[in-house]
């Protein structure tokens, strides 16, 4: 959780006491714009972590923004998802007799011993794995959800110290905006 602290509210609310609505104008966009920048930190460091691209994770991740206003200074940004095709990964297909690898999390590949890749026509390809022998046995395979990659302790510790970054220097952007009436 990111929170002004009480010696920032103070202090915007002594600066400018004088302006009508001053200080909750400050503390809305300063909020809003930490939802935004958080929000980017959060994608940006899943892709660090995972070998998934920002543009694929960006088409799967499901956000519900609250935005703060004037009136209710919270704001609240919270994501979802479904389960990402594998596909969206680094793999190596089987080519030669050799079996499909999967790299999800850097650093870490797998083996996946039954699987296999497919053209599925105009639906672009898709990897499936053999449950059983038998000839129609197969299922997509998928990593992790959007949800899952993003809630990694350390994506959202980085992405709540660079919000939190962003807060300590919007406030005084916001001031310094109101104070010459922009």
């Amino acid at each position: 959780m990111i929170e002004i602290s009480k010696e920032q509210i103070n202090r915007v609310n002594l600066i400018l006491s004088d302006v009508q609505k001053g200080p909750q104008r400050v503390f809305y966009q300063t909020v809003n714009r930490a939802l935004t920048n958080f929000k980017s930190t959060v994608i940006k460091g899943v892709s660090e972590i995972y070998t998934i691209k920002q543009s694929d994770l960006r088409k799967e991740v499901k956000t519900k923004r609250k935005k703060a206003t004037v009136n209710n200074l919270l704001g609240s940004i919270e994501f979802g998802g479904n389960l990402i095709e594998i596909k969206k990964f680094d793999i190596t297909p089987n080519t030669n007799g050799h079996k499909v690898q999967v790299e999800v999390k850097k650093g870490k590949k797998y083996t996946l011993e039954h699987a296999y890749q497919t053209d599925l026509g105009k639906y672009g390809t898709a990897i499936f794995e053999r449950l059983t022998r038998e000839r129609n046995t197969s299922q997509e395979i998928y990593g992790p959800s959007a949800a899952t990659m993003i809630s990694n302790a350390a994506v959202i510790k980085k992405a709540e110290e660079k919000a939190q970054e962003t807060i300590n220097k919007r406030i005084e952007q916001e001031i310094t905006r109101i104070l010459n009436k922009y």
